[in-house]
């Protein structure tokens, strides 16, 4: 029960990273069939490849091995930036582009949603595992996030670009939620650095 659970913890922190077992494996320099049986409970990991996993992941080993118990401080490494959940991004990409292919605008505001669905894509390209390996800090994302969102804030609510109701009932939520999420995002980020 317990290797199963230990192997369960493996595969959702490899898929909570969006690597598949063969690009976990390219990385730790092992099989494919290695990473399925670490994750099927068969055979455990040795102490290197766990703290391998552990710096890939970007947690402590506690979390990896879920020896955490309330009287253990979690502990955060400064040097290696939060991820970013992509969530809230893909939602905002679905929204956008569902409301650019339902509404009814003039072309202003179509150009408008279009320069907004191009902005959504280029962050969810920052956060994406690409994108995290290129650029190694959270402060691109975090002003692309506010930046995007204070655009969308304000084209929604000043009614810019003769927009319909509907998109720009679109543009002032998106965009206050991108800049909640920004500013959610920031004080991690401080609370982190602490």
């Amino acid at each position: 029960m317990v290797e199963n659970q230990f192997g369960k913890r493996l595969k959702l922190k490899r898929s909570e990273a969006s690597f598949t077992q063969q690009e976990l494996a390219n990385q730790l320099h092992v099989s494919r069939k290695t990473i399925s049986s670490w994750e099927t409970g068969r055979n455990r990991p040795d102490i290197d490849s766990l703290t391998q996993l552990a710096a890939i992941y970007q947690i402590s080993l506690d979390e990896l091995t879920g020896n955490l118990n309330e009287s253990s401080p979690i502990t955060l490494d400064k040097s290696v930036p939060s991820k970013h959940p992509a969530t809230i991004i893909n939602i905002m990409i679905v929204v956008i582009l569902v409301e650019r292919i339902t509404q009814l605008s003039t072309s202003s505001g179509l150009l408008w949603i279009d320069f907004l669905l191009a902005g959504a894509i280029g962050l969810r390209l920052l956060v994406s595992r690409y994108g995290r390996r290129v650029i190694n800090s959270p402060v691109p994302f975090l002003s692309g996030e506010v930046i995007f969102g204070g655009a969308a804030f304000v084209s929604g609510w000043f009614r810019l670009f003769y927009m319909g109701a509907g998109l720009n009932i679109t543009c002032y939520v998106i965009g206050l939620v991108v800049v909640v999420d920004a500013a959610v995002q920031f004080r991690r980020l401080v609370k982190a650095h602490r």
